[in-house]
C-alpha cells in the first residue's frame, strides 16, 4: 500500500509544483480549458519518472518504518524519521534516472535538486501524518526489551 500511496501522491505534486512555479507564473495559459490541457500534459510527462520511483521508495521506506516502529513513541519522531527518509530518497532521484537513462541532464542541477526534494520530503511527511496511526500502534505493541 505505501509504493502505490508514494507512486500516485508522488505524481500528483510534481504535476502540481510544476503547474504552480512554472506554467502559472510564465502565463502559458490565458483560459481554464487551457489550463487543464497544461496540467494534463504534465502530469502524464511526470508519471514516467515519478511513478516508478515513488513505488520503490515508498515499499522501502515501509519496512525501515517497519522495523524503526519499536523505536518510535511519538507522533513528532515519526513525522521528523519520515521528513529525514524523504530528503534522502530524493537525493536518489538523480541516479535513478541516469541508471535508468531518462530525464534531461538539467535535473542534476541545484535548481532540479531543490524540485525533487520539495516533492519527496513533503511526501514522506504526509505518509507519516496520515498513517501514524497504524505506525504507532505497531510501536506500543511491540514487546518492551527485558534486561
Amino acid at each position: 500500500m505505501a509504493g502505490i500511496f508514494c507512486a500516485c501522491v508522488a505524481t500528483l505534486i510534481s504535476t502540481l509544483w510544476v503547474v504552480l512555479f512554472l506554467v502559472v507564473p510564465a502565463h502559458a495559459v490565458h483560459d481554464f480549458k487551457g489550463f487543464l490541457s497544461a496540467t494534463l500534459s504534465i502530469f502524464f510527462f511526470a508519471l514516467v519518472p515519478a511513478c516508478p520511483f515513488g513505488f520503490v521508495c515508498g515499499v522501502i521506506s515501509r519496512l525501515y518504518l517497519l522495523v524503526r516502529s519499536a523505536h518510535i513513541a511519538t507522533t513528532v519522531r515519526l513525522i521528523s524519521e519520515c521528513g529525514i527518509i524523504g530528503v534522502l530518497f530524493s537525493l536518489c532521484f538523480s541516479l535513478f534516472l541516469r541508471l535508468l537513462g531518462w530525464g534531461p541532464v538539467e535535473w542534476t542541477n541545484l535548481k532540479g535538486i531543490l524540485f525533487i526534494v520539495s516533492v519527496g520530503c513533503p511526501l514522506s511527511i504526509l505518509y507519516a501524518i496520515l498513517y501514524r496511526r497504524d505506525l504507532l500502534r505497531r510501536s506500543s505493541a511491540s514487546p518492551a526489551p527485558s534486561n
